[in-house]
């Protein structure tokens, strides 16, 4: 006999679980991880907001610090982004003073993005706060829940990084039919 899980025609509807201020929360995957994604935003963007970054500023900084010379083309994979809007990113750091871009030696049509003394000075004194709010979201857990948590979220992250893709699951301008 096939579990539920294998056969989805199965299985039960989305077992509803009432949270403390009695809103209903539904027990399925996508929806929670949307609510997690916007819990994470608010969090991390009130760490953010005396720096005037935003969430993808901060991560494009920490890139370019972990690995000086990344790519612009590699930056927009790690970060799953259109390489568009990793260009627009840039260019608005570069303006800050934050990043500096150059043309990489061996392939004159690619950019390689350094942080600047500048930028390394914004990105470290951000850091704690960052750190502190990515703690917070998950401090209802135990460490050992923690760890598991992350261990667990990287493992689904990376089995199903084929669909993370720039726009992957959103409509095309004008896909919507008005009538």
């Amino acid at each position: 006999m096939r579990s539920a899980v294998e056969n989805p025609s199965e299985a039960k509807p989305a077992r509803l679980i009432m949270a403390s201020d009695g809103v209903p929360i539904r027990r399925v995957v996508a929806p929670l991880v949307r609510r997690l994604q916007q819990i994470c935003q608010s969090m991390i963007a009130a760490a953010l907001a005396d720096a005037e970054l935003v969430q993808l500023e901060y991560a494009l900084l920490a890139f370019v610090d972990d690995v000086p010379g990344i790519s612009q083309q590699t930056l927009s994979e790690a970060l799953g982004i259109d390489r568009n809007n990793v260009s627009l990113i840039v260019d608005k750091l570069e303006a800050r003073g934050l990043l500096r871009r150059s043309v990489n030696g061996a392939d004159r049509r690619a950019r390689e993005l350094y942080i600047t003394p500048q930028g390394k000075k914004l990105w470290q004194r951000c850091r704690l706060k960052v750190l502190a709010a990515n703690n917070g979201i998950i401090a209802c857990l135990s460490a050992r829940e923690r760890e598991l948590f992350l261990d667990m979220l990287v493992r689904v992250v990376n089995a199903n990084k084929m669909h993370a893709r720039p726009g992957g699951g959103r409509r095309k301008r004008g896909s919507i039919k008005t009538s």
